[in-house]
């Protein structure tokens, strides 16, 4: 077997240069990103490595004039056995001209089966909007035909807390007749300004803590959000930083954080006590900014959730303690988390994932439920490009960005 490593800008050259170097034949054995080598490697295009393999064709030796081949013996077959079939007979003579397959398959994707139900094009494969778009075709009587009752239907379709549209749309006519609105359009703008003054409560406390400390639940993406941060104070504002990790028993995370530190040239500290914590803060009294990752808990774990109480509580100074919550989790799991992780008492909430999921309303109600903000959004792997910073604007912009209309079709 031929095996080789291709290195390409994209998918598709990878995959011309696999034919024509390996031919038709050859099977894609891994795809990985280029490992970054360099900080321009870190915030440019990385390319990525196919390793591809083919079984290497043997070479027909002619047989002797006086070979003497063996009778055939006849298969043999279980008692149990039953043939649906007669086997396929190669005739006298003949040689297959290449061995069966080592590995099966192509680099030619498998074809996909045929939907069951077929509910929408190729097109059309947001799953949001056909569901959204199934709703606004239905014939609901208990809802009026008015704008305000439309907008109503749509944020129940993102999600929005039925108390929360209640309060936004309370002064609102739903009568068709004396609708105040004259289309869709101007509705959003008024609708925008109601979510502003509902949340800006919340933003009115800016706290700006030297210290930054990421909690939350296992595979949110604490890690990559730290790293983002911190390489935007370091090569955008310069800032001088430190970052402080909490042993972390998963495999490869302090790592991936000592990774980073040496890419931006930040140093990295693992503690694994409260007391080695407070210590280690302490000890960078002359950095602008720090920050601490620690273990994601489930939340579910009251005593883990205590344990991390303890870390936070070490830090003698104030700091900002942040929640990182996956957007794409459910409504209902997020708020329920969300109140898990009081004690530890966060004073901001960070969403990952954005990209993810084309439904932002659970972003409001965690807003609204807990008195907390909004501070970060993430929709990326780029680092430090796909975080945004958000005030209570930049969130009803969000919200109301992934509502679809009819004129949008």
């Amino acid at each position: 077997m031929k095996i080789k490593k291709f290195v390409a800008t994209d998918m598709q050259q990878a995959m011309q240069q696999i034919r024509r170097e390996l031919g038709e034949d050859a099977v894609i054995i891994n795809t990985a990103r280029e490992p970054v080598r360099s900080l321009r490697q870190l915030f440019g295009p990385r390319k990525i490595e196919v390793t591809a393999a083919v079984d290497d064709i043997p070479v027909n030796y002619p047989k002797p004039q006086n070979a003497i081949e063996p009778p055939e013996q006849p298969p043999l077959v279980n008692a149990g056995t039953v043939r649906t079939r007669p086997e396929a007979v190669d005739p006298p003579g003949h040689t297959p001209a290449t061995p069966r397959r080592i590995i099966p398959g192509s680099i030619v994707p498998a074809k996909l089966p045929d939907p069951i139900v077929a509910i929408s094009g190729d097109r059309e494969n947001n799953w949001f909007r056909i569901i959204l778009r199934q709703e606004m075709d239905k014939e609901d009587a208990g809802l009026g035909s008015g704008v305000v009752d439309k907008w109503k239907k749509i944020l129940r379709q993102m999600e929005v807390d039925d108390a929360i549209i209640d309060i936004l749309f309370k002064d609102f006519t739903s009568n068709p007749e004396q609708e105040q609105f004259s289309s869709d359009d101007i509705f959003r703008v008024h609708l925008k300004a109601r979510i502003v003054e509902l949340v800006k409560h919340a933003y009115n406390k800016e706290n700006k803590a030297r210290v930054n400390t990421f909690i939350g639940p296992t595979g949110v993406g604490k890690t990559l959000t730290l790293a983002k941060l911190a390489t935007r104070l370091k090569v955008v504002e310069n800032k001088q930083i430190a970052m402080i990790t909490v042993f972390n028993h998963r495999f490869g995370a302090v790592e991936k954080l000592n990774f980073y530190g040496d890419i931006i040239g930040v140093p990295v500290e693992v503690v694994m006590t409260p007391a080695e914590l407070a210590r280690a803060v302490e000890s960078h009294r002359d950095k602008d900014v720090v920050f601490i990752d620690t273990e994601g808990r489930p939340s579910l774990n009251k005593s883990q959730v205590l344990e991390l109480h303890s870390f936070t509580g070490a830090v003698t100074e104030p700091q900002n303690i942040l929640l990182v919550l996956s957007t794409p989790t459910k409504n209902r799991d997020l708020v329920r988390i969300a109140n898990d992780f009081r004690p530890v008492g966060y004073n901001g909430i960070i969403m990952t994932k954005l990209d993810e999921t084309d439904t932002y309303g659970s972003m409001l109600n965690l807003v609204c439920n807990t008195g907390v903000p909004v501070t970060y959004v993430t929709n990326g792997q780029n680092v430090p490009d796909d975080i945004d910073k958000i005030t209570p604007k930049r969130l009803a912009e969000i919200i109301l960005g992934g509502v679809v209309l009819d004129e949008d079709y």
